[in-house]
This record gives C-alpha cells, structure tokens and sequence, in this order.
C-alpha cells in the first residue's frame, strides 16, 4: 500500500491560540444539562431530586429561548468583572425570570415543591432582591434553603444571557482574578479540560453565568501556586472525573475531563460525585 506525501501547506494543523474567555450559548448549556440530569436520574437513589432540577432546568430552557430580559445591565467598558454584585448589585430584572419560572413549575412539581414555589412567588420585591444579593456574595445563610435554588436558576438565566456582551472589551489585565469568573465576579463550580476548541486546555466554568475562562492546569484554582498540587480520584488513573487539591491553601476543585467523556455537564457531574469529596 502506498501513501500520498503531503505538501507542507496540506498538512492539518490545530490552531494553538487559546481563547481567554468562553462565552455562554445558555441555550445549549441548559438543553445539554436537563438531558445530562434524565440519563443519571434513570438509576439513581436521588431520582427525585434529579427529575426536580431536570424540571427546573427545562424551564431555563424555555426562558432562554423566550423570556423578554428587559434592557441590556449597563457596565463600564473593560471594567473588571463588570457584572458583578459589585457593578449590577441593583438590577433586579431578573425577578421577573422568577415568576415566570415558578408558573411554568407549578403545574409539573409535586405538592410540596408546589407550596414552596407559591410561598416564593409571593414574597416582596425588596425581600427578594436581598436574597439574591445575598447568593451572589456567598452569605448562604440568609437565604432560605428551600429558595434558594430557585433564586439562583433564575438570575443563572438572566446573566447568562447578557455575559457575551462585554466579554469583546475585557482586556487583559482584567482576566489576572483567575480564581473568579471575569464576567460576573462569581466563583466556578468546577474545572473543565476540554476537548474543544482544543483539546487538553482547561476551563474555569461560571456557577452563575455559564461563562468559561481559561487558566493553566498547573496552578491551584484557588490560591495560585504551581506546585504542592495532586489528582485524585476514586479507582481508574484515567478517571474523566478527579479532585485537584493543593497543600498550600488546602483548597480543591474538581476537575472534568471532558476530553476522555464529552458527556460531562459541570453543574450536574459535580452534583454526581460529591462522595469524592473524601478523596481531596
């Protein structure tokens, strides 16, 4: 058997730029997640839970398909996470993303879910403003537990859909906060070593706006350091799921290899494995 010798310029090549920041296509995000949430509720001891948040997450579908989001949030032209709580801490537009959620919910959710979803809709406007900036700057604890996911998927779909616009005109120095999405200023919910655009780079996933940004794998996600720095993982050395975890912050995350399992979701697959936890 013989084979053709390529010219030079015939050779396929992979485009070696690295692209800072991902932006969110919600849309996919949210499709890809409610499919990711049926195939692992089929088997699971938490099928309850996953059928509600596949629920839920078919409702963002929707919503970013048709919600109206009122005027684009206002920001400062390469401004460092310029839709943070710091920048956007007054817009409450996403409110009405709430009560839209919770009417496509209630005629699917079980009894319980329905009453709280109803206590929720009912709840005023400057109450529920406090909640959500609350959320945002990590203060758990004054939110109702029984609200807050709810809260959180509502203003997951509003900033989502506006985290594209200012991401053209962030500049470099704005990106030097790795450990914080440079869109919204929200801490990622898990690490991604993609296999697209190219493959082995690792992304920082936004747990609020879906933004992704890319930061080196040998440094700590949380604290910065280049070195004290080890993989876990339960059995297999090639698992697709792993935790980083550092020795000088004692911080991890976790890590999902996207490009061994395309199928992994990061808010899903990090609900999927919290048992490894114990290994970090």
């Amino acid at each position: 058997m013989t084979q053709a010798i390529l010219e030079a310029d015939q050779i396929p090549t992979q485009n070696l730029a690295i692209i800072p920041i991902l932006a969110p296509a919600p849309i996919a995000v949210y499709q890809k997640r409610a499919e990711r949430l049926a195939k692992l509720a089929i088997d699971s001891p938490m099928v309850d839970y996953l059928t509600l948040l596949e629920q839920l997450v078919n409702m963002q579908v929707s919503l970013a398909k048709n919600a109206d989001f009122g005027a684009m949030p206002s920001f400062v032209s390469g401004q460092e996470m310029p839709f943070s709580i710091e920048h956007c801490g007054d817009n409450q537009y996403w409110q009405v993303l709430l009560l839209e959620l919770i009417s496509g919910l209630l005629p699917v959710v079980s009894e319980q879910i329905a009453e709280v979803l109803q206590t929720l809709g009912q709840l005023d406007q400057a109450i529920l403003a406090d909640y959500g900036n609350a959320l945002r700057r990590g203060e758990f604890s004054r939110v109702p537990a029984q609200y807050s996911l709810f809260i959180w998927a509502a203003m997951s779909v509003y900033w989502s859909h506006w985290a594209a616009k200012p991401i053209p005109e962030l500049t470099h120095q704005v990106t030097d906060h790795k450990q914080l999405c440079p869109v919204c200023g929200s801490h990622p919910v898990v690490s991604m070593i993609k296999d697209k655009p190219r493959t082995g780079l690792r992304y920082l996933h936004c747990s609020l706006c879906e933004t992704e940004w890319h930061m080196v794998r040998a440094a700590c996600t949380v604290c910065d350091k280049d070195d004290k720095i080890y993989l876990w993982a339960e059995q297999e050395k090639q698992a697709s799921v792993r935790i980083e975890s550092c020795d000088h912050c004692h911080g991890y995350t976790k890590m999902l290899f996207t490009d061994i399992d395309p199928s992994l979701e990061a808010a899903v697959d990090d609900l999927a494995t919290m048992y490894l936890i114990k290994y970090g």
